[in-house]
């Protein structure tokens, strides 16, 4: 056989050689076609992992993902319904899978976009759905280990939530939230106080009082103390405190209230007639009240 025929030959083979390498890696490699990296990002979805869902490439935040495993139902009998016939006259660029699943006991359809990243098909923001939420108390909302804040836009991984107003260790209150592929909704949670914020509203507001009430050689401002010392003393050197009872915390979503305080203050300085002079004075009605934010962690009371 003549040189020129091996050649043809070892030339033919090397083409099947390469052909089966590419049908190889095709095969091997994690989505070789947009329709297969869509069912990869479905069944992600459908195993609640969110290691796997963050595997399949998808750009979804670490915040979202740790929702994820929170959730309290995932997509069930996802299969690919269409995929877009001209991806290839785009230049490969994106292209479009349509799907059918069944959420909370209810069948839905939506579309994934997909574009090539680092060499293979990937699901783009259009795999998630977003949630605006509100809360009659507070300003974030739990969903399980994390926290969202109030009137902004977050993007969540398909699936169904509870939600709760944050800190769900001061707070009370359950919604339920279904995030699709590619859609907005809003949502509104009714919180209400939990024992436990009146507790530790009332220790902020004694470790406050506590330092309002520490001697000084003037009134301290923002502590509900008014004495009427003018009309006695002409200049007060010292204040002296004696707490008889604290004021006790009364919690509304917004504000608070603390009354029935008894207090006992001691006064030090000059009297009227230019003599040195002491009074004590007593008041059973010693009360502040003021502001209450909560936090995603606790509360803060800002006292008027």
């Amino acid at each position: 056989m003549s040189r020129a025929r091996w050649w043809v030959i070892g030339g033919a083979a090397g083409v099947v050689l390469v052909g089966a390498a590419v049908w190889i890696w095709e095969s091997t490699s994690g989505s070789p076609t947009p329709e297969d990296a869509a069912i990869s990002y479905l069944r992600a979805l459908e195993s609640g992992d969110p290691d796997a869902v963050e595997a399949t490439g998808v750009d979804v935040s670490t915040d979202a993902l740790t929702a994820f495993a929170a959730a309290t139902g995932v997509i069930e009998d996802a299969v690919v319904t269409s995929a877009s016939d001209d991806r290839r006259a785009r230049g490969g660029e994106e292209a479009t899978v349509g799907i059918s699943f069944v959420l909370d006991g209810e069948e839905h359809t939506a579309e994934l976009s997909l574009t090539p990243v680092g060499g293979r098909w990937t699901v783009d923001a259009s795999g998630l759905g977003t949630v605006t939420p509100t809360t009659t108390i507070g300003s974030f909302v739990a969903v399980g280990e994390q926290t969202l804040p109030t009137a902004e836009k977050a993007s969540l991984l398909p699936a169904a939530y509870s939600v709760a107003p944050a800190p769900v260790a001061l707070l009370d209150g359950r919604s339920a939230l279904v995030v699709l592929p590619g859609e907005e909704s809003e949502l509104a949670v009714e919180a209400t106080l939990r024992p436990e914020a009146t507790v530790a509203a009332q220790k902020q507001l004694d470790d406050y009082l506590a330092a309002c009430t520490t001697s000084s050689d003037a009134a301290p401002e923002g502590c509900g103390i008014r004495i009427p010392w003018g009309t006695e003393f002409r200049a007060v050197s010292e204040f002296r405190y004696r707490v008889d009872e604290l004021p006790t915390v009364t919690l509304d979503g917004t504000g608070f209230r603390a009354h029935g305080g008894a207090l006992v203050a001691t006064l030090v300085g000059t009297g009227q007639d230019g003599a040195a002079r002491t009074t004590t004075y007593r008041t059973d009605s010693w009360g502040v009240r003021g502001d209450v934010t909560f936090t995603d962690e606790g509360l803060v009371l800002s006292v008027w």
